[in-house]
């Protein structure tokens, strides 16, 4: 009875794990992984052990004996068969991951928010590209880059994520390591914004990755006298905002004191900038005076050729 009541929870809340955890444990047992391991009725082996860089645990009856590429199951039936011999009967033992400790990751290329990020030690690779902020427009996502040093040794591995969206296989998605860098490279030819309408040179333009609005009209030598600063539209192709249209006074930006408030344009946008109705409504009035014009000019000849 007493084994009942101090294994009964452990024992429930295991076997009522999600479907993804348990399924997790399967995944192989590596250097920097933390391992929980509880064996019934014996509290003092109750532990949470880390695996070492030479992939061994520091762990009664397990000293010395490497771990690394056991999956959990793995590892509980080697417990078993340990403790066993110790304690003169075969113990009842849990083993399971523990997602208890932070890694460092660099995410460079293309994606929203380059920089360094902290990750729990189970995240995967696409767990970081989430972190910053997504893909950009023009991410290859079939190269990704792994660069991982390993000693004095520089590991780079190619991974291809569009395989893991079209198929959906986990395994296609290493686990990362701490000190790890991602690189998403990028299609050149989508690395652009198209600049249209009342700017000095329409046309598209290489753009370096979070350039501000106020640039990218500069890049088309800037506006002309006839520009409608108060409704620059940025159209989005691609990406998380595809098909979002935002409309932008720049001429409230050129007064602002913060460059804050300044918006980015994304490689694969197009700004567009208008007429002003000013401007327009001017053009149009001169082509009515010269349509009165030349009627009248024609009535003139026709009553002069009469005579």
């Amino acid at each position: 009875m007493s084994y009942f009541k101090y294994f009964a929870l452990p024992l429930v809340w295991f076997c009522l794990l999600p479907a993804r955890e348990t399924a997790g444990q399967e995944r192989k047992i590596k250097p920097g992984d933390v391992i929980e391991i509880v064996v019934a009725e014996h509290a003092e082996l109750n532990q949470n052990v880390l695996v070492n860089p030479e992939g061994k645990m520091d762990y009664p009856f397990l000293e010395g004996v490497p771990v690394d590429g056991l999956t959990a199951s793995r590892l509980r039936e080697l417990l078993v068969n340990q403790l066993s011999r110790a304690l003169e009967t075969r113990p009842i033992v849990v083993v399971r991951f523990v997602e208890s400790y932070p890694i460092a990751v660099t995410v460079l290329g293309h994606v929203a928010k380059p920089g360094n990020y902290t990750l729990r030690n189970t995240s995967t690779l696409q767990s970081a590209i989430s972190e910053a902020g997504g893909f950009v427009p023009g991410a290859l996502l079939s190269q990704l880059k792994l660069i991982r040093k390993e000693g004095q040794l520089v590991n780079n591995q190619t991974v291809n994520l569009e395989m893991f969206y079209l198929k959906g296989d986990l395994n296609s998605l290493p686990l990362l390591k701490d000190g790890d860098t991602i690189v998403v490279p990028g299609n050149p030819l989508t690395a652009t914004v198209k600049v249209l309408g009342s700017v000095q040179k329409p046309g598209s333009f290489d753009v370096a990755f979070r350039m501000s609005l106020l640039d990218v009209i500069a890049l088309a030598g800037g506006t002309t006298d006839q520009a409608n600063l108060h409704q620059v539209k940025v159209i989005s192709l691609g990406g998380q905002n595809a098909g979002e249209t935002r409309v932008i006074n720049v001429e409230n930006l050129l007064q602002a004191a913060s460059l804050k408030s300044i918006p980015v344009v994304a490689p694969g946008d197009v700004v567009y900038v208008p007429k002003s109705k000013n401007h327009l409504g001017k053009f149009v009035g001169v082509l009515r005076d010269l349509s009165a014009f030349a009627t009248l000019y024609i009535l003139i000849s026709r009553s002069e050729k009469g005579r």
